[in-house]
């Protein structure tokens, strides 16, 4: 990187399932740190996460989550109610989905 460009990591912590065995979050780890873009991953059987620092230029999370499946195990996903105040119309629904799902980690 000898362009002075900067590389900007960013850490994702996703809840797995179907792991039945330490060989089974072994088997994550290691497809998850081979992808490009993943610095580290760690997947800890007993809570059911993987801890991952990754360059988000290079990889997303949904990349990874992608990976996870084919590797024959899955990602928990978790669902948000806000109430929210002070929206007029629907341009201001739509401006609200349109950022909020933008945001790092919401499908």
């Amino acid at each position: 990187m000898g362009t002075g460009a900067v590389q900007e990591q960013k850490k994702a912590s996703l809840q797995l399932t179907g792991m039945t065995c330490a060989a089974c979050a072994n088997r994550i780890e290691k497809g998850l740190s081979k992808m490009d873009g993943v610095q580290d991953a760690n997947v800890n059987f007993a809570l059911e996460k993987a801890s991952v620092t990754y360059d988000p230029a290079v990889v997303s999370v949904k990349e990874m989550e992608e990976k996870i499946q084919k590797l024959g195990y899955g990602t928990a996903k978790e669902t948000v109610d806000f109430q929210l105040v002070g929206m007029y119309c629907a341009a201001c629904a739509s401006k609200i989905e349109k950022v909020v799902g933008k945001m790092p980690g919401v499908s």
